[in-house]
């Protein structure tokens, strides 16, 4: 009997020892929280008990390619998550801007490094206007789940704080004449989404909808921002309104080879409460952002 009693009586009392000790650090963990968003130079906190960071609304600086030369005004920039460099990241967080992580999810682009880790058979037909990029079938997407749970690794461990996941929209290009060769579904789509959505907030990231204005209903609850290509252009800047009425921020671009008219478009985006940003289509320059 007393050798079944002493583990009881030393679990008890280790117990106690974690109890004590966990009275003890209740009271500073708020600010060991505060020391370590300091630490690590974050422009925003989480809020209403998210663990990843609101995105802010504000001036953004969205390129992907080219030598990126951020005014200090800008709140927001938007980088290639290959090649931006964590060093590049922390600066940006050290001089207050919000970084976002550009991150192809609906397509290959032969040149990455990983491109060769997608399977062959989810690999289907090109993206029109793009050299080297192919559709993926996202109706497969558990085919390469690896493959963007690596890239979404590495925005994190880059320190981005949010993700602009591109190509989110394939649903959309089957309905056209530029079809992806899958026969993709707006329920397949709405199934990646969610998942990437998922996936991006367990690793403590934002994530923001691009494009695909049919998807709102079902996403802007779940969404932290959007970002619109064309919207002016092509009539769909309404169909975002409600995420400015979560208070979530829209950024809304046109491009300058698509005859972007800072005169008509800034007081149009200035209406629906976006952000506008004129841009050059390649992304390889300094965006003018709307007043």
């Amino acid at each position: 009997m007393r050798a079944n009693l002493m583990p009881n009586i030393s679990g008890q009392a280790h117990r106690v020892k974690n109890l004590i000790s966990i009275f003890f650090w209740l009271p500073w963990l708020p600010a060991l929280a505060f020391v370590g968003l300091l630490w690590q130079g974050t422009p925003a906190t989480a809020a209403d008990g998210k663990d990843w960071a609101p995105v802010p609304t504000g001036p953004f600086h969205w390129q992907l390619q080219g030598v990126l030369d951020v005014d200090p005004s800008i709140r927001v920039v938007g980088g290639d998550l290959f090649d931006i460099s964590a060093d590049q990241v922390a600066a940006w967080r050290t001089a207050g801007h919000y970084p976002i992580c550009y991150v192809n999810v609906g397509a290959v682009e032969d040149w990455r490094d990983d491109a060769q880790d997608f399977p062959s058979d989810v690999i289907g037909a090109p993206y029109w206007g793009w050299d080297g990029e192919n559709w993926l079938d996202i109706s497969r997407f558990e085919r390469f789940v690896d493959v963007i749970r690596a890239r979404l690794d590495l925005c994190r461990d880059k320190g981005f704080l949010a993700i602009e996941p591109d190509n989110i929209d394939a649903y959309e290009a089957d309905q056209s004449s530029k079809p992806t060769g899958f026969d993709i579904s707006r329920t397949d789509q709405l199934r990646y989404v969610n998942w990437l959505i998922k996936e991006a907030h367990i690793r403590g990231l934002a994530i923001g909808q691009k494009n695909a204005a049919d998807l709102v209903p079902d996403l802007v609850d779940r969404m932290d921002f959007a970002l619109l290509e064309s919207a002016y252009r092509l009539g769909f800047m309404g169909e975002f309104d409600p995420y400015v009425d979560q208070g979530k921020p829209v950024f809304a671009v046109e491009y300058l080879d698509e005859g972007a008219d800072a005169m008509a478009f800034c007081p149009a985006a200035d209406a629906h409460g976006f952000q506008g940003i004129i841009a050059r289509i390649d992304l390889d320059q300094t965006p003018q952002n709307c007043p």
